[in-house]
């Protein structure tokens, strides 16, 4: 009996190995496939955000990937839908809503379209956002990711409704000087281009960013002139924009001054329309006197301050009132005034005064705005005011100008 036991093991111990071996082989085989029966873990599905440029006119597909982790024995499938982001549905991108959006058994690869809306217009950097939901046979690694649309353009969108205008003429006035900006170029004879980072009192004494140039970063458009600001490095820095000025070419004392612009917008940004004595070269500034017409910070973009500084220096005495809108300045023109009568300053926005200052409000000190001043036209980037720019901040911004009247008696 014991040696027939012996001979039964024998002639199992090889259908045992036999066995053992095609095992092994199997779960070798199955792990090698890299995908998976059905049974197993659904892959992850990912979807790559996609930045492309737009295009000019018709439309551009945005062809945006989806990806396994691995490849499935069995269809995988998600549902795509579309929202704005800084991008608006409509008019810069065809909208999506749950786009089911299929990879086959066996692969890993899946695209799908978006159509973006190009038009003749420049702009910043939009972006849409796109949603994904409803997996089978999948899990999402997210369910979120943008699309980003480049410029191509040149153009900029002005939008004028014609509204804040001012006249051509007022009673007991007459036009002494304007500038309409309806030529190619900016008109030299009135204007010069104050370039540079402001050295040797860098960042031009309030510790801006931005580099000014001449020519780069402004433009004639439909009668208009634009100040540009932008995020790009030069000269060592990392904004640039323009700065003008009428100094030693147009002068004036007294008289209404009108100024018709459409403000930029965005933590950083500080936009100015404004005026400095002549004596500036003589007697140093806060002593000349400053008037700003017009000054807004890009984080508080319903917000326009109109504000005089005067005093013996270093620093200023200044007095200064905001007006709060309901809508922000960068929405639509507005008509920035300044009534200028010897010992009185009288400030207006759309024609409602804001600020008014006499010689007896200044309290003994000089005052120097019975003299002549020269206009200061800019975008600064930066500063001790408004702050840096940070991620919230959309580049480019755009001040711009539709005309400068100066109306005297």
């Amino acid at each position: 009996m014991k040696s027939l036991s012996l001979l039964r093991r024998n002639q199992l111990r090889p259908l045992i190995l036999i066995l053992t071996i095609f095992i092994i082989a199997f779960s070798r085989c199955s792990k090698d496939s890299g995908g998976d029966t059905g049974g197993g873990t659904p892959p992850l599905l990912s979807l790559s955000p996609l930045t492309q440029i737009e295009g000019t006119g018709g439309s551009t597909k945005f062809v945006f990937e989806l990806s396994l982790s691995a490849a499935y024995s069995q269809p995988v499938s998600v549902e795509i839908s579309s929202a704005d982001g800084t991008a608006i549905a409509g008019e810069d991108f065809i909208a999506v809503s749950k786009l089911v959006v299929m990879i086959p058994a066996g692969q890993t690869k899946g695209t799908f379209n978006i159509d973006i809306v190009g038009d003749e217009w420049k702009e910043t950097t939009e972006d849409f956002n796109l949603q994904l939901a409803n997996p089978v046979n999948c899990r999402l690694s997210s369910t979120f990711n943008k699309g980003y649309i480049l410029n191509d353009d040149v153009r900029i969108r002005i939008n004028d409704d014609g509204s804040n205008t001012s006249p051509v003429s007022y009673p007991g006035y007459n036009l002494a000087w304007s500038d309409e900006f309806s030529g190619a170029s900016l008109d030299k004879t009135s204007w010069n281009y104050e370039t540079g980072d402001g050295c040797p009192n860098c960042g031009w004494g309030n510790n801006e960013l931005q580099l000014y140039t001449a020519e780069e970063n402004l433009y004639m458009q439909d009668g208009m002139m634009i100040i540009e600001a932008r995020a790009e490095s030069k000269g060592g820095k990392n904004y640039t924009s323009s700065r003008i000025t009428t100094q030693n070419k147009k002068a004036f004392t007294f008289g209404r001054i009108d100024v018709r612009a459409k403000l930029p917008k965005g933590k950083g940004i500080w936009p100015a329309i404004w005026m400095l004595g002549t004596k500036i070269s003589t007697v140093s500034w806060p002593k000349c006197g400053e008037m700003d017409i017009m000054e807004l910070l890009g984080q508080e973009p319903n917000k326009v301050y109109q504000t005089i500084h005067y005093g013996p220096g270093p620093g200023s005495i200044q007095k200064s009132k905001s007006k709060i809108s309901p809508t922000a300045y960068s929405d639509g023109f507005h008509l920035y005034s300044l009534n200028w009568e010897q010992d009185k300053l009288q400030f207006y926005i759309d024609n409602e005064i804001l600020l008014e200052v006499n010689k007896a409000d200044l309290g003994g000190q000089d005052y120097p705005f019975n003299e002549p001043f020269f206009f200061l036209f800019n975008i600064a980037v930066g500063g001790n005011w408004p702050g840096s720019p940070d991620a919230t901040t959309l580049f480019p911004q755009w001040m711009m100008v539709d005309y400068v009247r100066v109306f005297q008696k």
